[in-house]
């Protein structure tokens, strides 16, 4: 028997309303806390929510820690910074995953203040945050040096690696649980699509961009994105892949002129 509006209790209908309010103030409470986290030096700590004074950002911190590497192993007592030498990174795209610690904050140094005095710098670009040993972060490297800043209070080790990413070459794809996409062609946008009870994160980067967490939700999805023009756009998707199926489909452009139907004739019947 299939189920119908009717079969459906009003005290069923009241926990399937209350779950997605849920839901949605969990959404609304990640976007905020990482707007605080970007543009007003607010952070999570032992102590809770609070503001992060100028000293406590590592590029504000005369001759900061510089963390060496230990193969693709860093780690640290508290904020800091991570070089990579263009020659030795390619612009090839990294994965971070944190092995221990919680409430990592990243920030890159913009191509354009590398190398200037630390007085006379621009605010750092936001990249992403780690907030337990289960998040994983993608980082794409600039075409120059890269200066990577941690920010945090506590000991921590993380892992930085160059990853695979699987590319969309036909304008759609599909799957379950996590996986990193690019995309290289003239599209801007695309709709996302998920099926299925479990959550469901997108997280959108283009090269040289601040990554952008469009979507954040849990259940049935249907949305389309948007990204400026770019030679390439990186897509992280984070779902459960026990309670859900994925679907990005690229809104290709047309590459060709339409080619015009070729002018009829009318044959006149001789009398």
């Amino acid at each position: 028997m299939s189920m119908t509006d009717g079969s459906v209790t009003s005290a069923a209908r009241a926990r399937i309303r209350s779950f997605s309010v849920w839901v949605w103030v969990a959404g609304a409470l990640v976007l905020f806390l990482g707007a605080l986290n970007t543009y007003a030096d607010v952070g999570i700590g032992d102590d809770g929510l609070a503001i992060i004074g100028d000293g406590e950002n590592p590029w504000d911190v005369e001759n900061p820690p510089v963390f060496e590497a230990d193969g693709t192993t860093y780690s640290g007592e508290g904020a800091g910074l991570i070089r990579i030498p263009l020659e030795e990174h390619t612009q090839d795209p990294y994965l971070v995953s944190l092995t221990s610690g919680e409430y990592l904050d990243f920030y890159l140094t913009r191509t354009e203040d590398l190398g200037r005095p630390d007085d006379d710098r621009g605010y750092p670009a936001n990249v992403g945050y780690l907030y337990d040993t289960t998040d994983e972060l993608l980082l794409l490297p600039p075409d120059a040096d890269l200066e990577l800043w941690v920010r945090t209070d506590e000991p921590w080790e993380l892992t930085l690696q160059k990853t695979e990413v699987a590319e969309i070459t036909d304008g759609f794809v599909s799957g379950k649980g996590n996986d990193f996409l690019v995309y290289r062609g003239d599209a801007v946008s695309a709709r996302f699509v998920h099926r299925g009870e479990g959550l469901f994160y997108v997280t959108v980067q283009t090269l040289g961009g601040r990554a952008d967490q469009p979507i954040i939700e849990s259940g049935e999805v249907d949305q389309r994105q948007s990204w400026d023009p770019t030679e390439a756009v990186y897509i992280s998707i984070e779902a459960d892949a026990e309670r859900g199926a994925w679907s990005v489909d690229i809104d290709e452009l047309a590459t060709d002129a339409p080619t015009p139907a070729p002018p009829t004739t009318t044959e006149s019947t001789p009398r």
